[in-house]
């Protein structure tokens, strides 16, 4: 009897193993598209696209074959009914299953990605035009998707991972991670939908104010504003489109008011301002480009303009990277053709140089704006996914801002990660916010890194460390230039900078130094949700110097379970180039590092100590058990 049993058990789980034999070969085949179609992206190749739905056909056969198996076989029907054993079936029928709708949504992306191929081989229409019509087009696709992804996770929800031994253990955490990853994508598509066709105009004819952001005059919502417009869009393309000076919409709403005064925040108004009143082009103050879109639109609609939908920022590094898919562009008038690598020194050296006194002191800028705009929308159907791949770049470093005034657009728009606000999430935060008040373009030359060194102790409290690094490079770029042109833009050299350091709002500052010596803060408030430590960094020609702040935040780990857990969000500052990063934490004594991750990926061999780049937001956690 005991002989049988054993016969009957050993029968069984070969069975069962061949049943996950073939499951992993085809988890292989639809990991090989994932790779194959990630390399490639948005401008895959019929050849790849065929080879990929060939690997997932074949991974719907086997995934098809074992579920077959572990259905139809006596054995595993009657092994079912055994506690251990049983658990380990009923998982591989599940996984079996979930496998089968992964090859299904495999094949709807493939069959989303050759619609694309399609419209952008036929020649009549632009890139918004068509925008409009792919994301109609795979709206059976995408609703397709999201119905197997709903019977994935009811058959995801049916496994008990209490009672599942390895191998299929292992293969549940995976299917975990990347279902999440899915889910995600589907997420972004539709709020990519929603924004699309409220922006361009597919829901109704839409109207935004456009914002030429000069970030080599830094201000925190991503620079000075030297041009708006107002750019009009229906149905994908743009019907109307104008830009304006500033200086109009300044002079026009103080002639409207009878001179009216806004209260600058302080310290704009100690440095910059002094009696002039806040007004359109310093408006955003805030880091926050939501709070600070209003805010230029409240002075917009004091200068009585027309109203709009809502607000559309770029600035220089924004425009050279749209130059650098679109290619160089004549601009009309000037002689003059720029392209990705001179159009910010191009428009700066024709500041307050019109060909004709009556065009304004930004008119060339108006007009490299112009094109480049209309550009972007009719480009070349062979451009399009690299514009559209550079627009998402753009938006992650925040050089291209997004604000709707609807409220559920901009909610989507938050989403995806356009929006450029201040995030509020649990665990620890840093954002180190600039502003240049000293009239001058010295961003273009002045240098930054940061050093942020952290130390846990065993109540989760993150003793922190921030050190600002400033070279003001000004003498290293001056002698290839015009001294006329030094002169204009940098004026005397001397860098203004205001800095802000926005973290958590129960953080308590210790200190403040430069080059080592206390100097205190300037200001300590709360702004977005944060608590923002102020102080002002004059910085000659040539000269460098390090701005640190020291300051503690309680509760920033959460030590509540067995594993204990540290977050840190390190925002990036809207306008502001990529800067070195270095993060170096130190736990508590006798604690055990678990995991590292930075962005989304665990990082080999758990490293406390990472070196980055500022390019973008960063989240970095760490695992720890004590």
């Amino acid at each position: 009897m005991l002989v049988a049993l054993v016969a009957y058990t050993v029968v069984t789980a070969v069975r069962l193993w061949v049943a996950y034999d073939e499951m992993v070969e085809a988890r292989g085949r639809l990991l090989s598209v994932e790779a194959s179609l990630r390399q490639e992206g948005l401008d895959a190749s019929p050849a790849t696209l065929a080879e990929a739905e060939s690997q997932a056909l074949s991974a719907q056969v086997t995934f098809r074959s074992a579920r077959g198996m572990l259905d139809s076989e006596p054995l595993l029907r009657v092994a079912g009914w055994a506690p251990l054993l049983g658990s380990q079936i009923s998982a591989a029928r599940a996984i079996a299953g979930i496998g089968y709708e992964g090859s299904e949504i495999s094949l709807d992306g493939i069959a989303a990605l050759r619609t694309l191929n399609a419209m952008t081989a036929e020649e009549d229409g632009t890139l918004g035009e068509k925008l409009g019509l792919f994301v109609e087009a795979i709206e059976p696709q995408m609703e397709a998707v999201e119905h197997r992804l709903a019977a994935i996770r009811l058959r995801r929800e049916g496994i008990d991972t209490r009672w599942i031994l390895p191998p299929l253990s292992n293969f549940v955490e995976q299917l975990d991670a990347r279902l999440v990853r899915v889910e995600e994508s589907v997420d972004r598509y539709r709020h990519g939908r929603a924004v699309v066709n409220h922006v361009l105009g597919f829901d109704q004819r839409t109207s935004y104010l456009m914002l030429g952001l000069d970030n080599t005059e830094l201000l925190p919502g991503g620079g000075l504003i030297g041009i708006y417009g107002v750019i009009t869009f229906e149905d994908g393309r743009i019907v109307e489109r104008s830009f304006s000076e500033v200086d109009e919409l300044y002079y026009g709403w103080q002639a409207r008011s009878g001179g009216e005064y806004v209260e600058p925040p302080g310290p704009l108004k100690r440095y910059l301002l002094r009696d002039w009143t806040w007004n359109f082009a310093v408006s955003n103050w805030s880091p926050d480009f939501p709070i600070s879109a209003r805010q230029a639109l409240s002075f917009y609609d004091r200068a009585g303009a027309d109203p709009v939908d809502g607000v559309i920022a770029v600035d220089f590094a924004g425009l050279e990277g749209l130059l650098a898919v679109l290619g160089s562009v004549e601009v009309e008038g000037y002689g003059v053709t720029v392209d990705s690598q001179n159009v910010t020194e191009e428009i700066l050296a024709r500041i307050g140089k019109p060909l004709r006194a009556e065009d304004g002191k930004h008119a060339f800028a108006r007009a490299v704006a112009a094109e480049t705009v209309e550009n972007t929308l009719v480009a070349d159907q062979d451009k399009w996914v690299a514009l559209a791949e550079m627009l998402d770049r753009l938006t992650e470093e925040k050089h291209l801002l997004l604000y709707v005034n609807d409220h559920e657009v901009q909610d989507s728009v938050r989403e995806l990660g356009w929006a450029g606000q201040v995030r509020v999430e649990p665990g620890d935060y840093v954002m180190a916010v600039e502003a240049s008040l000293n009239s001058s373009k010295l961003n273009l030359v002045v240098e930054r890194e940061l050093d942020l060194q952290i130390e846990l102790d065993e109540a989760g409290t993150a003793h922190h460390q921030l050190i600002l690094r400033y070279r003001n490079g000004l003498d290293d770029w001056a002698p290839s230039h015009d001294v006329q042109l030094v002169r204009d833009i940098m004026l005397d050299g001397l860098y203004g900078g205001y800095l802000r350091l926005l973290v958590p709002p129960q953080a308590e500052l210790l200190e403040v130094a430069v080059d080592g010596r206390p100097v205190g803060a300037e200001e300590i408030i709360q702004e977005a949700g944060k608590a923002s430590f102020g102080r002002y960094l004059p910085l000659p020609s040539g000269s460098q110097a390090a701005l640190m702040f020291t300051y503690s935040v309680p509760a920033a780990a959460n030590v509540s379970r067995a594993t204990h857990e540290y977050r840190l969000l390190v925002q990036k500052q809207p306008g502001i180039r990529a800067a070195p990063l270095d993060v170096a934490i130190t736990l508590p004594p006798g604690a055990g590092v678990e995991s590292v991750s930075l962005d989304g990926q665990v990082l080999p061999d758990a490293p406390l100590k990472i070196a980055m780049t500022s390019s973008a937001d960063r989240e970095l956690v760490v695992r720890y058990e004590l």
